[in-house]
């Protein structure tokens, strides 16, 4: 029992903390709570000053959930890494949220001196009223973007076996026949003092540490890791006139002749690279770019 709790807490959950995303579903949240405090709060149709107050409760809903949904997670964005984000993040979220809107419920009540409710009482109400419709919005995103991922992942493996790659070959991936006179691709230190110069189809994939980037590259059937001081913009756009190598995550950079399978997941993608053990993610933001790249990557063999 308690296994499978951990389970479902630790599964992860796919979120936009964007601003355009979070003005809509702030806007979204001020409608339902006007709606739903209006229809069923014992109001009439033409007490308009009633409305009036109940627009101001719903603005103030729009703000704090703005405030509670992208202005703290633009002030501290370590602690709401994509990567990182599970349903135990996603409820104690939600809750946050509601207590930003109890929040604002009880400045528009001080401003307009009505009521005489407690800040908890004001908060279990919001909870009552606003818990489960945001859960099933939230659920019902991930069961889209997952649904999403899963097809396009699938898609992705098609294009895969279409190519037909045979699993012999290390050195060149997704060519059937290696081309010597392509010129090598040369990724050097921010004092241009280390560099590593290789063939573009040995690259596999650059991951960002902090002020390095580590280099993992093929040669002889064996993986290596070269360590630079660099930043993984800087290899971008290094690389920016090759367009098999594509950013597919903020700290991840991938060879897409080198993948040999995908998986998909609520936040975006799971991509095994041939000779590689670890599974590189293809994050949510980076997901239609992808699709592009590597469709137009497959359609020139």
């Amino acid at each position: 029992m308690l296994r499978s709790i951990h389970q479902f807490l630790n599964r992860p959950v796919a979120e936009d903390f964007g601003f355009t995303n979070q003005v809509r579903q702030s806007l979204l949240s001020g409608v339902y709570v006007f709606a739903f405090v209006y229809l069923f709060g014992g109001g009439h149709t033409d007490d308009w000053s009633r409305a009036g107050l109940l627009a101001l409760f719903g603005l103030g809903c729009v703000l704090s959930t703005l405030v509670a949904n992208w202005l703290v997670p633009s002030l501290l964005p370590a602690l709401y890494d994509e990567d990182r984000w599970t349903v135990g993040r996603q409820i104690v979220q939600v809750l946050f949220v509601l207590l930003c809107v109890s929040v604002g419920n009880m400045i528009v009540m001080w401003l307009l001196r009505i009521g005489h409710a407690t800040f908890w009482e004001m908060y279990a109400s919001v909870t009552l009223i606003g818990f489960f419709p945001i859960s099933v919005g939230v659920f019902i995103n991930e069961q889209r973007r997952l649904k999403r991922n899963l097809a396009h992942a699938q898609l992705l493996n098609q294009q895969l076996a279409r190519i037909a790659i045979d699993p012999s070959v290390t050195e060149s991936v997704m060519t059937a026949k290696p081309e010597p006179t392509v010129a090598p691709i040369v990724l050097s230190s921010e004092n241009g003092r280390d560099k590593l110069s290789l063939p573009p189809d040995q690259l596999r994939y650059v991951e960002s540490v902090g002020n390095y980037v580590d280099v993992y590259w093929l040669h002889t059937g064996a993986l290596h890791k070269t360590v630079l001081r660099s930043t993984l913009k800087e290899i971008e756009a290094t690389l920016a006139s090759h367009p098999d190598f594509l950013r597919c995550h903020r700290a991840f950079l991938v060879n897409l002749r080198a993948v040999s399978h995908a998986d998909g997941n609520a936040r975006g993608y799971q991509l095994t690279l041939t000779d590689v053990p670890n599974r590189i993610p293809v994050s949510r933001s980076f997901v239609d770019t992808f699709d592009a790249r590597f469709d137009t990557v497959a359609r020139s063999h």
